[in-house]
């Protein structure tokens, strides 16, 4: 079984794929991507982001897929960018799996009480290694 966890950081999507074996070993696959966009005024950029989130969602067959929730009310550093809303639409418009949007205090009370079996490839998959991490464990 295999989950997918996105965390969305200004213009690019960060994607992460974890499987789930029949031992029940939870590893991160080499499908984790990052997913940009440039200019998110340009439509053929926007299509072209969309294109590329749903053709990896595709190929991967998730049977989860999670995106770490923002707060739409944060002010000064916290404030999200419009541009990361707009992505955030773009990802949840797939219609084979429906998005779960999860709380990073979701994650970090689950963590508290149940220890993860490993951690993310890169330091900038974190967020999006904990989401997959909660979603497939459930």
């Amino acid at each position: 079984m295999k989950t997918i966890g996105i965390q969305i950081k200004s213009t690019e999507a960060i994607m992460v794929v974890l499987e789930k074996d029949a031992a029940g070993n939870i590893t991160q696959t080499n499908e984790s991507a990052k997913f940009g966009i440039d200019d998110p005024t340009k439509p053929n950029q926007v299509r072209q982001f969309r294109d590329q989130i749903n053709a990896a969602f595709d190929s991967i067959g998730a049977a989860r897929i999670g995106i770490v929730a923002r707060n739409a009310n944060g002010k000064g550093d916290r404030a999200p960018s419009p541009i990361s809303f707009k992505l955030e639409g773009i990802i949840q418009l797939y219609d084979k799996v429906d998005l779960e949007q999860v709380w990073k205090q979701t994650t970090l009370a689950y963590f508290k009480k149940n220890a993860k079996t490993g951690s993310a490839k890169n330091k900038y998959q974190d967020d999006a290694y904990d989401v997959a991490y909660y979603l497939i464990s459930q």
